[in-house]
């Protein structure tokens, strides 16, 4: 059985209510990944295999911010602003100005993008 990337959603609201900031931060991150595995999936069965030498992550997020779908797009810009906090959260060790409104916005952003994912056209992204 395949892995229900809701999982990493549902770690990433336990993390934020905890006061540490490693927990903050990897809650920033699960929430990514909780929506970024079922985009990539998405886009790899509709646009084909991610090509070699080329991010994962900066693949999938083109395919859907430029798609013709303006549902489709809207994700895309949303799964690049996670992916971006992702990145501060994972690589930046500075502290994150306003570390709990960056994580609160991740998890309200990764709701609202598996929300709109489920209502998105099977079709989309298209190659």
């Amino acid at each position: 059985m395949a892995f229900d990337w809701f999982q990493f959603l549902q770690l990433a609201q336990t993390l934020a209510m905890k006061g540490d900031e490693a927990s903050k931060r990897t809650s920033i991150s699960r929430a990514y990944y909780s929506v970024f595995h079922l985009a990539h999936a998405r886009a790899v069965g509709n646009c084909g295999p991610t090509p070699p030498n080329t991010s994962k992550h900066a693949w999938c997020w083109e395919k859907y911010i430029n798609s013709t779908d303006k549902t489709c797009a809207a994700l895309g810009i949303v799964g690049n602003r996670l992916k971006r906090a992702r990145q501060n959260a994972d690589y930046d060790s500075p502290p994150i100005p306003r570390l709990n409104e960056t994580c609160q916005r991740a998890i309200e952003d990764a709701q609202e993008f598996r929300a709109d994912f489920e209502e998105l056209d099977a079709k989309f992204p298209a190659p």
